[in-house]
């Protein structure tokens, strides 16, 4: 019997290679926005497991006062808990930070394991699959890229929404890998509920019907038939209307231009943001590749681009 073909042990491996990886920041103190989203933040500071309570966390947006501003309702009620069970204590919030790291990179284990079952990659990697998912979830799991996302208490929101949205995909590829209707009727409901567990834990989760159309387009058609051609299309229009229409309800409350209001306090316009951003990207997908602890920090100081 070979390590990889047990479930199980995969799961005991990565737990105890995560958990001696951060074995040392359990006692990591908080950081700049860890205190206005959390220890400065009294709608998160539960007293008592009522109902009134919880729902209060619902709408802890830092700075909103009373206001009934839905605020990542997901990721806050998960600060709200660990402040009820122990108050400032950041060794309970780095404990739930870890695990939810451990619970990603097993769930990727499984969605890689899932992907190289579907149509077109089932007989390419044939007796490779349970080596090839292990590798890909310890590679991502032991990335030194991921610390901060781990470490600083309040990226939950990011690791959380990581979570479900890497759950939501998993569901996607077993429901369309499935032949049993009812069960993929089941499978596709979960997906959509483990998609809005992801918004709730941060925004950026919203492009996942994105994600899907790749994962439809590249794993489960065949972009040269004509046939395929036409599935992927309307799966296109699809995915690009619910991002729409999700970018509309969650981010713009229903004021398309209301994303320009927030630019009257930044230093930078919206132009010199977007000139910006591919420098960004570029600069975070270089850290896969070479996350020297130099290149690694909790706040970056980036230049603004002001033109081309």
């Amino acid at each position: 019997m070979r390590l990889t073909e047990r479930k199980p042990i995969v799961l005991l491996l990565l737990l105890v290679l995560i958990f001696l990886i951060y074995s040392n920041t359990f006692d990591t103190a908080w950081h700049m926005d860890d205190f206005p989203n959390i220890t400065q933040n009294p709608r998160l500071h539960l007293k008592r497991l009522g109902a009134d309570e919880i729902t209060a966390t619902f709408f802890a947006k830092p700075g909103s006062g009373g206001s009934n501003q839905l605020y990542r309702p997901v990721a806050c009620l998960t600060f709200a808990l660990n402040w009820y069970f122990g108050r400032q204590d950041v060794r309970g919030y780095h404990t739930v930070n870890i695990t939810i790291h451990f619970f990603t990179a097993f769930l990727l284990y499984l969605t890689v394991l899932a992907l190289l079952k579907t149509p077109n990659l089932a007989k390419k990697f044939s007796g490779n699959q349970q080596f090839i998912a292990l590798l890909a979830a310890v590679l991502w799991a032991v990335n030194p890229v991921q610390t901060q996302a781990v470490d600083y208490i309040v990226q939950r929101m990011t690791i959380l929404a990581a979570l479900f949205y890497l759950l939501s995909v998993y569901l996607y590829i077993k429901a369309r890998l499935s032949h049993s209707p009812p069960y993929r009727g089941m499978v596709f409901a979960a997906c959509i509920i483990s998609y809005l567990l992801a918004m709730g834990a941060k925004e950026n989760a919203a492009i996942l019907p994105l994600c899907l159309l790749l994962v439809e387009t590249f794993f489960f058609q065949d972009p040269g038939r004509s046939q395929s051609q036409k599935r992927i299309f309307w799966y296109a229009v699809v995915s690009g209307g619910l991002v729409f229409l999700t970018a509309i309800l969650f981010f713009l409350k229903g004021d398309l231009l209301s994303f320009l209001n927030g630019y009257a306090t930044r230093p930078f316009s919206l132009g010199q943001r977007l000139l910006t951003e591919p420098r960004i990207l570029i600069f975070y997908l270089s850290l896969l590749f070479f996350p020297l602890a130099s290149r690694l920090s909790i706040q970056h100081d980036v230049v603004i681009s002001t033109s081309m």
